[in-house]
């Protein structure tokens, strides 16, 4: 029996987490069913098990894959140089991947807000890619004087990305009537850094 190349190989695993993506939106981690995604990705059952130890790593796996697609749509976009431009770039970055994968945005979010015990650290490691990049701004930030130096730049990063967050629960809690996605970049980055943010002549406490 031929060995599948690398190349085939990634194929599958892509395919595997475009699935898994909308399955999770459709049940939710509880009710998702590892043999219903291989199937529904037009492989055998336990086809996953052989990129995946288990339905946690998968879901763990999508978050990230859907972290890299905003970091990855952010190098392309045109950000400019000041913190609130690149920001707001960032931000829109996000919106763009969630118009394409709401529901599972949606569950994402949901579960990051339900504090369980076995997923949550997941969330927290998987969005590494993202966080990773907000700390980039904000440490220029700090640098430039835009952004308070009395907080840790990690501890601002995921304040952030919970604005972010919060958001998105307000865009679909009022059914899309406010915030409209578009305008939800400017909103967040303005109440981030004229708020929780806004540059302060003390000493950083990672320093």
């Amino acid at each position: 029996m031929p060995r599948i190349s690398a190349e085939a190989k990634k194929g599958v695993r892509k395919r595997l987490l475009e699935t898994a993506a909308t399955h999770f939106a459709q049940r939710g981690l509880d009710g998702a069913s590892v043999d219903a995604i291989s199937l529904a990705a037009g492989f055998a059952k336990g086809t996953l098990y052989n990129y995946f130890d288990s339905k946690e790593q998968l879901f763990a796996a999508v978050i990230e894959e859907a972290c890299r697609r905003a970091v990855a749509r952010y190098g392309a976009a045109e950000a400019g140089d000041s913190v609130r431009e690149r920001l707001q770039a960032l931000a829109a970055a996000d919106v763009a991947v969630l118009r394409e994968e709401e529901g599972f945005i949606k569950l994402l979010v949901r579960e990051a807000m339900s504090f369980r015990p076995e997923t949550f650290p997941l969330i927290l490691e998987h969005l590494g890619p993202f966080v990773t990049k907000v700390s980039e701004i904000l440490d220029q930030g700090v640098a430039a004087n835009q952004i308070r130096n009395d907080r840790p730049i990690s501890e601002l990063a995921v304040l952030f990305v919970g604005i972010l967050s919060l958001m998105f629960v307000q865009h679909w809690g009022t059914g899309g009537a406010w915030p409209q996605l578009e305008q939800i970049p400017d909103i967040a980055v303005t109440t981030f850094l004229d708020g929780a943010a806004h540059s302060a002549p003390t000493v950083r406490a990672d320093q």
